[in-house]
């Protein structure tokens, strides 16, 4: 005798969003100063946020017009190191939930 198997229909299983917390979305904010060159900008986006060119003149043209720009988003240690690589070639970032 064989017995008949019932196939449960497939199911989506969506992630919960991420939270703000030590593993949440942290955005890397970088502030329009007077002292930085566009090109100088670009290179340390490229560098230590990895950003594409593009992305990268995007994102200097939003910080010199707009007053800042968030760049990248991710975890919090991660957006802490960025944060303190980009001080220390002078850039003015911070980092905030997202």
């Amino acid at each position: 005798m064989s017995q008949a198997t019932e196939i449960a229909p497939e199911t989506t299983v969506v992630p919960a969003p991420l939270r703000a917390g030590p593993l949440g979305p942290w955005a890397v904010i970088v502030h329009n100063d007077n002292l930085n060159t566009f090109d100088f900008v670009i290179r340390c986006l490229r560098e230590i946020a990895r950003l594409e060119m593009n992305v990268a003149i995007e994102k200097t043209n939003e910080i010199h017009f707009q007053g800042a720009s968030p760049v990248t988003c991710t975890h919090r240690e991660h957006a802490e190191l960025i944060r303190e690589r980009l001080n220390g070639r002078g850039l003015t970032v911070t980092i905030e939930p997202a």
